[in-house]
């Protein structure tokens, strides 16, 4: 059972962003109302009030499941209205992200956040319908079938904020 547990935080925290250098030596901690976990066939489930908790990592869903197949790729899909995530960076600054369903492949290597999807670190984000990120290529992309998520307008568009330090604060 420590196995899969394990490697469900794995696929969680190299999911979502780098997490802080000592949050790997942390354990990991997962709450439920429900668990179940088949050794066999290398799958968990964990249903109701998920938190998942390891170091400075915060994640909250209403379900889980992370599977591994035979050649030992893992697959972790966590659903909830919304799954939230909060992490500290070695940096000082806290990433937190929301959606309606996460999911991470570790043989594509794709973090996939679907469902008013939105991820914000200090004063820049990124919202969409749908957020991906390669953790091997550290590539970004982001889409929308709808504003925002919202479906009920159909532009398509996703909001990006980048607040590059060029203002100030000062008037010229």
């Amino acid at each position: 059972m420590k196995k899969i547990i394990l490697f469900s935080f794995l696929i969680i925290c190299g999911g979502i962003s780098y997490c802080l250098k000592n949050d790997a030596n942390m354990p990991l901690q997962i709450e439920a109302n429900q668990a179940t976990v088949d050794q066999k066939n290398l799958v968990s489930i964990f249903k109701g009030n998920v938190v998942i908790t390891k170091g400075s990592l915060i994640v909250h869903a209403e379900s889980g499941i992370a599977m591994q197949d035979k050649q030992g790729n893992r697959t972790i899909i966590l659903t909830g209205i919304p799954v939230t995530f909060e992490q500290q960076q070695d940096d000082g600054t806290t990433i937190n992200g929301q959606c309606d369903k996460f999911q991470y492949n570790t043989k594509t290597n794709l973090a996939i956040l679907t469902g008013r999807a939105r991820i914000k670190k200090e004063k820049n984000e990124v919202i969409g319908d749908v957020l991906s990120y390669n953790t091997q290529t550290q590539v970004y992309s982001a889409r929308s079938n709808f504003a925002n998520g919202v479906k009920t307008t159909t532009s398509g568009r996703v909001t990006v904020i980048l607040d590059q330090g060029l203002n100030n604060g000062s008037s010229k």
